[in-house]
C-alpha cells in the first residue's frame, strides 16, 4: 500500500479512536476522502505534486477555498485547492451533485416560464436569487443533458440475470395543461450480484407500445433477452404484454406486495383484511414451492364459502407470486417484490414534491436519471445485492437445461431426416 494511504488510514484510525459517533465518524471519513481526492485531481490538472518541478509541470497551486457538498451523512465541509490560472474544475462536485443540479434547473425554468407557485418561487429565490437568463439556464442545461444522454445510451455489456420494472409518475405542464407522465425504470442484477439502473424514461403513460420501447432499446445497448431468466414487477397490462413479446423465455413474479394490494381490495373490513394479509404471508414465506402450494389451496379453499369472488382470484391468480422459489433460496426475499425500487420512488417523490409540476417533461426526466444515476454509482460500490454464489449456481443449471432442450432439438430433426 502506497505510503500516503498509509498515512490517510492512520488518521481516519485516530478518529475511529476519539469519537463515539459513528455518524460523526463516517462523515469525517467522507471528508477525509473526498479532500484527498480533490487534492490528487489538482496533482493531474497541473501534472505535479506539491513543491515538485519537473517539466511537464503547467501550471502552480494557489491556496485554498472553502466550499460545502451536502450528502446524506450532513454537510461536508471540503478545502478545494486553487491553481493561479484560475483554470482548475474539480470534478468532484459534477459526479456528486447531480441531482441538485437537476432540481435547481427545474426551478430556474418554472421561474422563468412564470409558471411557479408561489412557494416554488420562494425556495427558488432563496436556492437561486433572482439574477439568471434563460441563456444560462439553457447554457447549464445543455451540459447536464449530454452527461446524462450519454449515461442513458451506454453500453450494457454484461449479462443480466435478473430485472426489476417499476414507473412512477410525476405532474408535467404541457400545452398550458398539468398532465401526469410516467416515469419508466428498469434495474438489472448483472452476474456478479451487482445492481444498476439499466435505463430510465418519460412516456406519456404505461403503455405496451411505451414498454415495448423501453425493451427495445436495452436490446439495442446490448442486453441479451436469453440471458434474462427473471423479472419481477407489478402486473400492468401494457407492461405485460411487452415483456412476453421481448423476453419470451424468462420467468416473470408478480411483486408480492402489489399482489396483496390487489387482493385485500377485494375484501371488506378492517378485520377480514388484516386476517387475508396473515394468509397471504404465510404463503409467501414458506420454505419452499410445494408448501407454499398446499397453503395457497388452503387459503382458497378457506375463503370459498364466505368470499368466493376472492377465491376465484385467488385460484387464477397465485401461482404468478410463487415463481420466485425456483431461484436459489438466498436470493428469494430479495427478489420476491420489487419493494427496492419503489422505496427509491420515495426518493424521488422526496425531491420532486419542492418542485410539485415540472414545466416540461425534459426537466422531470433530467432530475430522474439524475438521481438514477447517483443511486447506480451508490449501489455498484457497495456491497452485492444477492449473493453470487447462487447466481453461478442458477446459470450453471440453466445453461445445462438449454444444452439438454438444443441436443433434444438436434435429435428431433435428424429423426425427421431419416424419415
Amino acid at each position: 500500500m502506497p505510503q500516503d494511504d498509509d498515512k490517510l488510514l492512520d488518521r481516519i484510525f485516530q478518529k475511529y479512536k476519539e469519537d463515539d459517533s459513528e455518524e460523526d465518524l463516517l462523515k469525517y471519513i467522507l471528508e477525509t476522502v473526498f479532500n484527498e481526492l480533490l487534492e490528487k485531481e489538482m496533482t493531474e490538472h497541473i501534472k505535479a505534486q506539491k513543491y515538485e518541478r519537473n517539466e511537464e509541470r503547467c501550471g502552480h497551486r494557489n491556496g485554498y477555498r472553502e466550499r460545502n457538498l451536502h450528502t446524506r451523512v450532513g454537510t461536508l465541509e471540503l478545502r478545494v485547492p486553487r491553481d493561479r490560472e484560475g483554470s482548475f474544475s474539480p470534478e468532484v462536485f459534477d459526479k456528486y451533485q447531480r441531482s441538485e443540479k437537476a432540481l435547481v434547473l427545474a426551478l430556474q425554468e418554472m421561474y422563468l416560464e412564470g409558471v411557479s407557485t408561489r412557494k416554488t418561487k420562494k425556495i427558488t429565490e432563496k436556492l437561486c436569487g433572482t439574477e439568471f437568463s434563460k441563456d444560462q439556464v439553457s447554457r447549464l442545461a445543455k451540459k447536464l443533458d449530454e452527461q446524462q444522454d450519454e449515461w442513458r445510451g451506454r453500453s450494457l455489456g454484461k449479462s443480466f440475470p435478473y430485472l426489476v420494472i417499476d414507473a412512477t409518475y410525476e405532474k408535467v405542464r404541457e400545452n398550458g395543461q398539468i398532465r401526469d407522465r410516467a416515469a419508466l425504470m428498469v434495474v438489472g442484477i448483472d452476474e456478479d450480484g451487482y445492481r444498476q439502473f439499466l435505463g430510465t424514461y418519460m412516456k406519456t403513460t404505461e403503455t405496451e407500445a411505451s414498454w415495448s420501447e423501453v425493451f427495445a432499446d436495452l436490446i439495442d445497448r446490448g442486453i441479451n433477452p436469453k440471458s434474462v431468466k427473471y423479472i419481477v414487477s407489478d402486473k400492468h397490462k401494457g407492461m405485460r404484454k411487452a415483456m412476453a413479446k421481448f423476453f419470451p423465455e424468462s420467468s416473470w413474479q408478480w411483486c408480492q406486495t402489489h399482489y396483496q394490494r390487489n387482493a385485500e381490495a377485494k375484501i371488506s373490513g378492517k378485520d377480514e383484511t388484516k386476517k387475508l394479509y396473515q394468509h397471504l404471508r404465510d404463503v409467501f414465506n414458506s420454505p419452499n414451492y410445494e408448501t407454499a402450494r398446499a397453503r395457497a389451496d388452503k387459503l382458497i379453499e378457506f375463503y370459498e364459502g364466505s368470499y368466493p369472488n376472492l377465491a376465484d382470484w385467488l385460484d387464477e391468480t397465485i401461482e404468478q407470486t410463487l415463481t420466485v422459489f425456483n431461484l436459489p433460496k438466498k436470493h428469494r426475499k430479495r427478489l420476491r417484490t420489487n419493494n427496492s425500487l419503489e422505496r427509491f420512488n420515495g426518493e424521488i417523490k422526496r425531491r420532486t414534491k419542492v418542485v410539485r409540476i415540472f414545466p416540461n417533461r425534459a426537466s422531470c426526466l433530467r432530475l430522474v436519471t439524475a438521481l438514477c444515476m447517483e443511486q447506480s454509482e451508490e449501489w455498484v460500490t457497495r456491497r452485492r445485492y444477492v449473493n453470487k454464489e447462487g447466481l453461478d449456481e442458477l446459470l450453471r443449471e440453466n445453461k445445462s437445461q438449454q444444452e439438454e432442450t438444443d441436443d433434444s432439438d438436434l435429435n428431433l430433426q435428424q429423426e425427421v431426416v431419416l424419415a
